[in-house]
């Protein structure tokens, strides 16, 4: 058999993984997806708040639209 000593574990390359990644901009989900949903213009209002992007207010209030329109129907308009 080998001798293991001077070899790295799997856990002490994970820890070490977690380490670089997290200080890593880039690959902080939470991060990529504030960003990418944010608005191109303003990302940050005046008051230090995260803004939205338009396309996204007006895809959400299109599913609202058709999930109250499909309530209605389905639910609200039984004789």
């Amino acid at each position: 058999m080998m001798d293991a000593r001077g070899y790295v574990t799997a856990e002490e390359t994970l820890q070490a993984l977690r380490v670089v990644y997290r200080e890593d901009v880039e690959t902080n989900l939470q991060t990529v997806l504030a960003r990418a949903l944010s608005d191109d213009l303003r990302p940050v209002s005046e008051k230090g708040r995260w803004r939205p992007h338009f396309v996204l207010l007006l895809g959400a209030a299109v599913a609202v639209s058709l999930l109250s329109v499909l309530l209605y129907f389905s639910l609200g308009a039984k004789p």
